[in-house]
């Protein structure tokens, strides 16, 4: 994707499907994606955690502050 399509296609989300459930494929694309973002002084400090389970994800949004479905 040219920097100008991409600049002019973006958008911003307010609402998610809540009932979708990515694939392993998606996920591992995804994830894949994710690695390829620069990172300071090129150290690749990132770490993934993935949440699954429906409760723990609500617990979690709650804890947090975003308690919103």
């Amino acid at each position: 994707m040219e920097t100008f399509d991409a600049i002019y296609q973006r958008r911003s989300v307010k609402q998610y499907d809540t009932q979708h459930k990515l694939s392993p494929e998606e996920e591992t694309k995804l994830l894949e994606a994710a690695i390829q973002a620069p990172t300071s002084f090129n150290i690749q400090h990132w770490r993934f955690v993935i949440f699954r389970d429906p409760e723990l994800r609500l617990k979690i949004r709650k804890e947090f502050g975003n308690d919103q479905a």
